[in-house]
């Protein structure tokens, strides 16, 4: 037998609407005061954050690599993809995650990856317990995403990332670093700092994970982000033995864009910014004032020119000699 909910409506036996069960249990997630439901939105929105993101990357390497032009190797070959491939995972990579950032950045920051968190945990922008949170979300949603890229597209999965031939495992890892170093002062810089483009972040940092891309895929297949790298080595099981070149990277370059941030912020950079942008400012606007102070002559009335000879002004005719 129906009965009537809130305002009148009717509502299935069986069935309670959500309103209903946070006024009944106040420590339903739906209940504003229930303690961990800022950490919980956060877990779940950075789990289905990375499965978009990774999901959407790997499927589109996985179909770039295994077209007609494409290797079909797990392990990059000599020559490596084409100039054209790289750019198609770069492309791939760097929409995937600007997508996936207008998503979950509203909802748990849109960290991605490990070496983020890292690098928020050690400026003091993320608290403990939820770095961990997102951590774990960031390692299961690689390996869902992995798991879905794998299994909508034909093949073994071709995103495991290896130290090419021609590269040892210091220069992948000293690579890693030096892209990673790059993410992470982007997002410290940009997002952290609300800087002017912090409206366009997604665009930035898809802008700066292509350029990465187009960098380290020749080298190791470009990794820059360890849940990334692991998620595709658990649903293949190819755990080769670079591995660890794809965890130490990342997070080495995670620690280098901590010391160049906290470097800046001990300088007090934004209070030198401040001070010339006003400078700026007032220097632009005193010439506005001095160009408005001028003397306006476009209404002045000038006398009209001297006649030319054989001219006749009152007859306006020329006069024949």
């Amino acid at each position: 037998m129906p009965r009537f909910g809130a305002a009148g409506q009717v509502v299935p036996t069986g069935i309670v609407p959500i309103g209903i069960i946070s006024k009944a249990n106040p420590t339903a997630l739906t209940n504003p005061n229930f303690p961990l439901r800022g950490d919980v939105i956060a877990f779940l929105g950075e789990l289905v954050g990375m499965t978009i993101f990774i999901f959407l990357a790997l499927a589109g390497v996985q179909i770039t690599l295994i077209s007609p032009a494409g290797s079909g190797n797990l392990v990059p070959t000599l020559m490596g993809p084409s100039y054209d491939q790289i750019q198609s995972i770069a492309f791939c990579f760097g929409t995937a995650i600007t997508v996936a950032l207008f998503f979950c950045a509203p909802i748990s920051g849109g960290c991605l990856n490990p070496a983020v968190v890292v690098a928020l945990l050690m400026t003091g922008n993320l608290p403990f317990f939820r770095a961990f949170l997102l951590l774990i979300a960031e390692l299961v949603g690689a390996i869902l995403g992995s798991y879905f890229a794998n299994w909508v597209t034909s093949g073994v999965l071709l995103g495991v990332n290896a130290v090419a031939p021609g590269y040892n495992n210091a220069q992948a890892t000293f690579a890693e670093a030096l892209l990673t170093c790059c993410l992470c002062l982007t997002v410290l810089f940009i997002i952290i700092e609300k800087n002017t483009l912090v409206t366009f972040a997604p665009f930035v940092v898809g802008t700066v994970v292509f350029m990465c891309h187009l960098i380290g895929t020749h080298i190791d297949g470009t990794s820059i982000n360890p849940a990334r790298s692991f998620g595709a080595a658990v649903v293949t099981g190819k755990w080769t033995s670079q591995h660890w070149v794809f965890w130490v990277g990342p997070i080495t370059g995670a620690l280098f864009s901590v010391i160049i941030y906290v470097m800046f912020k001990s300088l007090r950079y934004e209070v030198q910014s401040d001070f010339e942008r006003d400078q700026l400012t007032s220097t632009v606007e005193g010439g506005m004032k001095d160009e408005k102070d001028k003397p306006d002559n476009s209404n002045v009335n000038m006398a009209p020119p001297p006649p030319a000879p054989g001219v006749n002004n009152e007859m306006n005719d020329v006069v024949v000699q």
